[in-house]
């Protein structure tokens, strides 16, 4: 069974079925933010530890194959959670066709990823490799760009990032029914999501 079926134990179109025959609203963010962001056409997998965010980490390069040229932002958490495979990383952007990145924030209404200046290196989304592997927390979730606009404000109260972008298109389509997502920059994505909020006990 494919790792990436994982929390639904199906694959997106049982993700699409369940939307279309239940409203997301009264669901847990982390669970309303996959739905929308695995119809999109994202690999989503959810972690509960560390450990288990680094083998999900190994498993991904494995499947992406031997010809991984990995490129990164290289923030603190990147380099903290991924320490033991820094030695894969090139600095040269331009030869890598996969990047790793954390994010600012994840937009649960819309699946969407949150990203700056800080994550893209100063560089338009167009110039980074087309495969990007994602690392966030639960923590990050947000309801809208709305509220990660000013979450943003409120992180960065001296200096804001440049270069905002929220990802959204996680799938090549020759036709896009969704007009929210006409003209968005598409690429392909996997997200690991680490839980660093304490779980609610029925």
């Amino acid at each position: 069974m494919n790792f990436f079926k994982r929390l639904f134990k199906g694959n997106d179109t049982e993700a699409e079925l369940y939307q279309q025959e239940n409203t997301t609203d009264h669901l847990p963010a982390d669970e309303q933010f996959a739905l929308h962001f695995i119809e999109k056409g994202g690999r989503f997998i959810y972690c509960a530890s560390e450990i288990e965010a680094q083998e999900v980490f190994r498993n991904i390069l494995k499947e992406l194959g031997v010809t991984v040229k990995l490129s990164s932002n290289a923030s603190s958490t990147i380099r903290s959670v991924f320490e033991e495979h820094l030695s894969l990383l090139t600095s040269d952007i331009e030869t890598s066709n996969v990047y790793l990145t954390d994010c600012e924030y994840l937009i649960t209404s819309e699946g969407g990823i949150m990203l700056s200046s800080n994550q893209l290196r100063h560089r338009k989304i167009d110039e980074l490799p087309e495969i990007f592997i994602v690392f966030a927390k639960t923590s990050q979730m947000v309801r809208d760009i709305n509220e990660g606009m000013r979450g943003i404000n409120s992180k960065y109260p001296q200096q804001k990032p440049t270069g905002l972008i929220t990802l959204k298109c996680f799938r090549e389509k020759k036709s896009d029914n969704n007009i929210n997502d006409l003209g968005s920059k598409f690429k392909n994505t996997y997200l690991i999501l680490l839980e660093d909020l304490p779980i609610e006990k029925p």
